[in-house]
């Protein structure tokens, strides 16, 4: 599996695991915490990933790769910002 296929899945199980976990725990329902740790760790997978990429890339300077990481660093963890900045208006340039 390359490299882009990781980041875009990983995202999106992230993504849509965030948002079951979260409403299943809303609802009080079991397993949500065991969901919510598997979005956590699927979200590593794809900020890891997402900084590999920018990091190899060789159509960016170095400032936006700086800029990038500290995106990824500070909101990748915190939510889908930067991730949907990333996959949507990005990754076509850094790719």
């Amino acid at each position: 599996m390359n490299l882009g296929k990781i980041v875009s899945w990983s995202f999106f199980i992230s993504l849509v695991l965030s948002l079951v976990g979260a409403f299943m725990k809303i609802l009080h329902l079991p397993g949500a915490e065991e969901l919510l740790i598997v979005s956590v760790v699927s979200n590593g997978v794809f900020v890891v990933s997402a900084l590999t990429e920018v990091w190899r890339s060789i159509r960016i300077d170095k400032n936006e790769k700086i800029m990038w990481t500290i995106a990824f660093v500070f909101m990748g963890f915190l939510g889908a910002i930067a991730g949907i900045v990333y996959l949507l208006l990005g990754r076509k340039r850094i790719v």
